[in-house]
């Protein structure tokens, strides 16, 4: 791969127009597996410091279902996939072809629906920008965790600010049409920093 499009991937002044493009990509991923339209309710780019990372997700003590992975290739970064448990026990009823309200735990099956979920939404989302860039991004398997959303936020970001002490994230909101189901789409890349790449190392 060229070494420019490895160092300017992520930058800032490319990420907005990507994560955009990517979104709606993995949207219709995630429209494909439920056999419904998927309706895109906001694109939100924001810088998040880790004082007020949990609030991404609501208030530190609401159970949220996250899927979780990890993307590496020309850059690397994170994606987490979010929803209320009942709303996940729900996505779950719809791509199994289910009764709603059938599901009303996570067991082995129904973390292994969530978890092809989020690897067929973070593909989806991933293709689109490596397209767009002519690069390779590939995802990690997923896994997938019931908790607060304090405990999931806290894991997410302790990765995440290695880097910084803030970071950049997409956050999308999606519903379906009819039973207006509603989840978030978290993206947290590693963004190139211009300054520092400037200084080569120099004092």
């Amino acid at each position: 791969m060229n070494q420019k499009t490895q160092g300017s991937l992520f930058d800032l002044s490319r990420w907005s127009k990507l994560a955009q493009l990517g979104s709606f990509n993995a949207i219709s991923g995630l429209s494909e597996m439920v056999h419904q339209e998927v309706k895109i309710n906001g694109v939100q780019l924001d810088e998040v410091s880790v004082r007020n990372a949990v609030s991404l997700l609501g208030k530190p003590e609401d159970m949220n279902v996250g899927i979780y992975l990890l993307f590496s290739g020309n850059t690397s970064g994170q994606i987490l996939l979010a929803f209320r448990p009942e709303i996940a026990f729900e996505l779950v009823d719809m791509v199994m072809g289910n009764p709603a309200n059938t599901t009303v735990e996570l067991g082995e099956m129904e973390r292994s629906v969530l978890g092809e979920m989020g690897n067929i939404v973070g593909t989806f989302f991933l293709n689109a920008l490596a397209n767009q860039a002519n690069t390779c991004l590939a995802p990690s398997p997923p896994a997938v965790v019931m908790d607060m959303s304090a405990s999931l936020m806290d894991s997410v970001m302790t990765r995440a600010l290695s880097e910084s002490e803030s970071v950049w994230v997409i956050k999308l909101s999606f519903s379906t049409g009819e039973r207006e189901l509603h989840g978030q789409f978290l993206v947290l890349p590693v963004i190139e920093n211009k300054q520092g790449d400037d200084n080569n190392g120099e004092e």
